[in-house]
């Protein structure tokens, strides 16, 4: 329903990870127009008041959601920018008539999501439902490649014109320097040879009922044969917690420690101060690919996690370095093999925005749906 005839397509709105954070693609979009596009008023729209008034001390504009100012803005916007859903802005999404673009938190990935796990009847009941209101609805979507169009076009019903091949705002990142001291505190990255970042999928078997990350830590962290490993080798082996991780893990062991996604300023810098990259199902190891660095995907619990998760044609496709028990995680560690990484990148990442800034494409595309010039 279009609650307010009368919006101004040069107001855009900016939310993300259900108002909670000041992150990902939404806030390296927002702060890039801000800087290079002055022919648009950029609003950062939050649930959090912390990060209203972190935003604000930056220098840009923001408001509660719920606030009679940002319920004015999201009634007055032209276009609505989202990273996980329309609750990134208010628990009430006053957004009809915007366009709204959804950037999400993470292309790719190896897991059926949305849509793709739905058939026949089921799926004909959730499209009916989803005609009535999807909190996940857009005008526009953020593809990297024609495969993830083709992902995106299953998963949330739309079509591909809506989809605009641009890459990830976040990932613009990684054509800076980074000051790898002001990382995480107590984390004095130079002091060692090599870093290796670990970033599991958050999991809980429903075979076990068990959180298979924590057992997974559990067993590296007690593991002479990887402590030792490690130590031999001079290699700090950070693990980045998921967000929904609901245990905390201490470890006063130097080349093994355990950070909680409170603890981290920024993924994206985590993943260029990494000489090599650990994960399993996460969609991370599509951004940490545009590196060029090793990528090892330790999957102990491989057998289990497909019994209750279904996976997509990319797992087996880009997957080769797999390793399933300590030992392989060692090798392949050592080995720093970088094929699956090419063929993240061909799979991920199209030919037509390598060396390009995602975040000037994905400015464009928005201007060009709205009719709007590009200033």
């Amino acid at each position: 329903m279009k609650l307010f005839p009368f919006r101004h397509k040069r107001i855009w709105v900016f939310g993300s990870w259900i108002g909670r954070k000041y992150d990902d693609n939404s806030k390296y979009l927002f702060e890039f127009v801000n800087a290079y596009h002055h022919n648009v008023r950029c609003v950062w729209l939050s649930r959090n008041p912390e990060v209203v008034k972190k935003v604000r001390s930056l220098g840009y504009e923001a408001y509660l959601g719920s606030s009679l100012k940002g319920l004015f803005m999201a009634l007055r916007c032209g276009v609505a920018i989202m990273t996980n859903g329309l609750d990134d802005f208010c628990a009430v999404p006053l957004l009809g008539g915007a366009k709204i673009v959804a950037l999400w938190h993470g292309v790719g990935g190896f897991k059926k999501i949305y849509n793709e796990n739905y058939s026949g009847r089921k799926l004909q009941i959730k499209r009916a439902v989803d005609s009535l209101f999807n909190w996940v609805g857009r005008d526009v979507s953020l593809g990297t490649s024609e495969y993830t169009a083709e992902r995106v076009m299953e998963q949330f019903d739309v079509t591909r014109d809506s989809i605009v091949i641009t890459g990830q705002p976040r990932n613009d990142l990684f054509k800076e320097t980074i000051d790898k001291g002001s990382l995480v505190s107590n984390v004095d990255f130079a002091s060692y040879t090599k870093v290796v970042l670990y970033m599991p999928t958050y999991r809980v078997s429903p075979n076990t009922h068990k959180d298979v990350v924590k057992e997974i830590l559990q067993e590296l962290s007690s593991s002479e044969k990887f402590l030792e490993f490690l130590k031999r080798e001079d290699i700090l082996f950070l693990v980045k917690l998921h967000p929904l991780t609901q245990f905390a893990m201490e470890s006063d062991n130097r080349y093994f420690r355990v950070l909680g996604d409170k603890q981290v300023r920024s993924v994206q810098h985590l993943l260029m101060a990494a000489d090599c990259l650990v994960t399993d199902y996460s969609s991370c190891c599509v951004d940490y690919a545009l590196l060029n660095r090793p990528i090892v995907f330790y999957v102990p619990d491989e057998e289990d996690y497909l019994s209750y998760s279904s996976l997509n044609d990319a797992y087996e496709r880009v997957v080769v370095d797999k390793a399933k028990n300590i030992g392989d995680l060692i090798e392949k560690i050592s080995a720093g093999n970088v094929t699956s990484t090419t063929l993240l990148n061909e799979l991920f990442e199209d030919a037509s925005i390598v060396g390009t800034c995602y975040s000037e494409n994905m400015y464009r595309a928005i201007c060009n749906q709205c009719n709007l010039e590009v200033v």
